[in-house]
């Protein structure tokens, strides 16, 4: 497996990533929205390639004090062979090289699965947070895509 800077040469190989192990695309992850996250963190965005072939995507942001990581997903054909850690363990490394002293992501309360992975990597769920969103413009934000 090679990682690389995720590029939007690979936008379409990653959203059939994301369709096909359920993550919700909304229109926060057009193409054009993605390239804004990819000029803000050009080096925390990463995608995993085998025989040049996009197995897995993760995207992670920084906001100057803490990081945060979006959409890990990694082509069913390709899960539970540890492709999804060494992923998220070189992007905790570029966090690290930051100087992030926490890092933060979100899960779909459905995806089970996706809970247990992390766990088994450490990830503790926090009782203390509630986690809420607003939407400022509704005409602009788009559940589903």
């Amino acid at each position: 497996m090679k990682i690389e800077n995720f590029s939007l040469q690979f936008y379409e190989d990653v959203v059939e990533i994301w369709k096909r192990t359920g993550i919700s695309i909304t229109s926060s992850d057009t193409k054009d929205e993605l390239n804004v996250m990819l000029n803000r963190n050009p080096d925390l965005c990463l995608i995993a390639k085998i025989d040049e072939k996009v197995i897995a995507i993760i995207m992670g942001g920084f906001d100057g004090r803490r990081g945060y990581v979006h959409h890990l997903a990694i082509d069913p054909e390709y899960q539970k062979k540890g492709y999804g850690t060494l992923l998220m363990d070189e992007l905790i490394e570029r966090f690290q090289q930051k100087g992030v002293h926490k890092i933060h992501l979100f899960i779909e309360r459905h995806n089970e699965d996706v809970i247990a992975f992390y766990s088994k990597l450490g990830w503790e769920i926090r009782k203390d947070l509630v986690m809420m969103s607003f939407i400022p413009d509704k005409k602009l934000y788009k559940p589903k895509i």
